[in-house]
């Protein structure tokens, strides 16, 4: 009897075992020894060659056969004399850290246990350093960016300035240190609406600056570029070279020159059948001016010329650029303005030449001349009052001024005019602020005011009355 019970318990043993070792082939520091194929021969080969390139199901480089990510796409990044693989839809890294003319060790680096939250991320490696931007898993898209930590082993979160939502044409300048992003696609099956299970797009677009760790905006993607992309899904299925990308579109090919902000169309029909044939652009890369497509066939490389000459400059550009906006839109502020101000500066001089004829008229009359009989009468009564301490009263100025018979109103209208236009004379022959005439209100009746001549200006006003005497 217990012999009969012993029985499951040995075979759960082994089965255990057995797990556990498949488990441990896939986990942190397994490693995998992979024949050195014609394939992996030339990535190796190349020292200078900085690229990523997606693997087909013929050229893939772990084995991951019977594992749950048996059917994840892989694909290989080389940088200088290092080669890494990814496992698509999870954090595994893997890199060859030995081979010789018939084998290949890669040794898994990660500890990663979480799976499929950056599907159709973007991988890039700058500076020695590895990283993952964005993706989509559970249900949403994100715009994180995860850098890998050599020391622990795990993939870091990276605090940015704000999320942009990853999408494709993401493009990594090695020699800038930005990634590009011409436009998002956001993703939230979580919130109702079928535009949230397909995407809202948003059509901005910005450049990650891996230094700063901060996005930049760059400007509105055009209108035309915006027609150009916005029916397409690319992930997988575009080339990058030193300024950006090349990809099929309804089988014509567009260059994306992210560094100069330029789109490009080949004019070349054989390029175009060259890529067409290869849509879902596996196995390739560019290098030194050359397109390498690998043959699984033949187990060899076909190379096809890549030359910016097979292109035609479009009209359009990627974005509205926001810089150039901004200048254009100062430098029209500036213009304006510098119009403005020499409009202003003009009409100063002409008024300030208009004014100095005119005061300069005014000095070389006579004050009779410059001032009615009745103003320098007026003037002259005001003078003597103020000169012996005292003020003129409202009746001698209507006596002076030959309205003491007039309405009330009529005479208050005629001692306005009058006392204003020899203070605005007086002022501008002059050239001084201050009035000659001034007046107060009577101490005992304040209804009623009382004339004189400005303290300050007594002087002024007795010297100009006894030159022009």
């Amino acid at each position: 009897m217990n012999c009969k019970k012993s029985i499951p318990l040995i075979f759960l043993l082994i089965l255990m075992t057995f797990i556990s070792i498949k488990t441990q082939a896939q986990g942190p520091d397994s490693v995998f020894i992979v024949p050195n194929t014609p394939f992996l021969s030339k990535i190796i080969s190349t020292p200078d060659l900085h690229t990523s390139i997606n693997l087909s199901s013929e050229t893939t480089v772990i084995p991951l056969k019977n594992t749950i990510i048996a059917s994840n796409a892989q694909k290989l990044y080389k940088n200088g004399s290092e080669i890494y693989v990814f496992i698509e839809q999870t954090g595994f890294l893997y890199k060859l850290e030995k081979y010789d003319s018939a084998n290949c060790v890669f040794k898994r680096l990660d500890h990663t246990v979480n799976l499929n939250y950056n599907i159709n991320c973007k991988n890039f490696i700058y500076n020695n350093e590895i990283y993952s931007y964005g993706g989509y898993g559970f249900w949403k898209s994100n715009g994180h960016l995860r850098k890998y930590n050599f020391q622990d082993s795990e993939w870091d979160i990276i605090p940015l300035n704000k999320e942009i939502i990853s999408t494709y044409f993401l493009w990594f300048s090695e020699a800038q240190g930005r990634l590009y992003l011409p436009f998002q696609k956001i993703i939230n099956a979580g919130i109702a609406g079928s535009e949230n299970i397909t995407g809202i797009p948003v059509y901005t677009s910005y450049y990650l600056d891996i230094k700063k760790n901060k996005w930049e905006k760059l400007g509105d993607l055009e209108s035309d570029v915006v027609k150009m992309v916005s029916n397409l899904n690319v992930s997988n299925e575009s080339l990058s070279f030193k300024d950006g990308i090349i990809f099929l579109n309804n089988d014509d090919t567009y260059l994306f020159d992210y560094t100069h902000n330029k789109v490009f169309k080949s004019k070349n029909s054989d390029l175009n059948q060259f890529l067409i044939r290869r849509a879902n652009m596996s196995n390739m890369f560019i290098y030194k001016d050359e397109i390498y497509s690998y043959n699984i066939g033949s187990k060899t490389f076909v190379k096809y010329p890549f030359r910016i000459t097979d292109f035609d400059l479009l009209r359009t550009s990627i974005w509205g650029d926001e810089v150039a906006l901004l200048y254009i839109t100062m430098g029209i502020v500036a213009i304006v303005l510098i119009l403005l101000g020499a409009k202003w500066l003009f009409n100063r001089s002409v008024k300030r030449k208009l004014e100095n004829a005119q005061l300069q008229l005014l000095k070389n009359k006579t004050v009779t001349q410059a001032f009615t009989g009745t103003e320098v009468s007026l003037i002259k009564l005001l003078l003597e009052t103020t000169l012996k301490g005292k003020v003129v009263e409202i009746n001698q100025i209507n006596h002076i001024l030959g309205i003491k018979d007039k309405n009330i109103g009529l005479q208050k209208k005629v001692r306005s005019d009058v006392m204003k236009a020899i203070n605005d004379k007086y002022e501008f022959i002059t050239q001084s602020t201050t009035t000659l005439i001034g007046s107060s209100r009577k101490l005992d009746d304040k209804r009623f005011y009382e004339y004189f001549i400005t303290a300050s200006e007594l002087k002024t006003i007795q010297r100009i009355l006894d030159n022009n005497g």
